[in-house]
């Protein structure tokens, strides 16, 4: 019982700390927080946050790493022959359940690349429909699309969480993936 007691403990300051963080990074770069700040934020002593995290930026690591793996699970979970609409709308739908989370993640206070890292979950994939799709290019090409195509959708993703979110994650995927197959099309023989 009393481990039990004490995991519930450690659970709610991960959860103080966490939400602290995600305020804070609403208004600075992680790289401005400092552990005092963060503590005062959180109403923890420092010696708390130590007992879990040696920096503001491995707090950050672990809250990006726990919803990285949700997403990885999703994408796992689907079935072999789901094709890179449903991963995408996967992702899309994730994003949106951890709305709170990811309008501090992929803002201009978040890592740069966190987002390009969820959507490269899904390159496997991508590249194997392409190649079922007819695009038969050279692999350095096929590369090139690729990271055309996923910058365009990070882009779109990153201005989808700045406006609000006002349209269904399944608008939103079915946005990129229909701007997706139109650069595409070019490219199947």
């Amino acid at each position: 019982m009393e481990q039990k007691k004490k995991d519930r403990r450690v659970l709610y300051t991960k959860m103080f700390l966490r939400e602290s963080l995600l305020t804070l990074m609403k208004e600075k770069s992680i790289a401005k927080i400092t552990p005092t700040e963060l503590c005062r934020h959180a109403g923890l002593n420092r010696n708390t946050f130590y007992t879990h995290y040696n920096s503001p930026e491995a707090l950050l690591e672990n809250i990006e790493n726990e919803f990285y793996e949700q997403v990885r699970q999703s994408i796992e979970k689907s079935p072999d022959d789901g094709d890179i609409t449903s991963s995408l709308a996967g992702i899309c739908r994730i994003i949106f359940d951890n709305r709170d989370l990811c309008s501090v993640l992929f803002t201009e206070y978040g890592n740069k690349h966190f987002l390009r890292r969820i959507i490269d979950l899904a390159h496997d994939r991508t590249m194997a429909e392409w190649d079922a799709l007819g695009v038969k290019k050279e692999r350095d090409q096929m590369e090139l699309l690729y990271c055309f195509s996923v910058n365009g959708s990070i882009s779109v993703i990153q201005k989808w969480i700045q406006d609000g979110m006002r349209c269904t994650p399944q608008e939103i995927s079915h946005f990129i993936e229909k701007a997706s197959a139109h650069g595409l099309s070019g490219f199947i023989s």
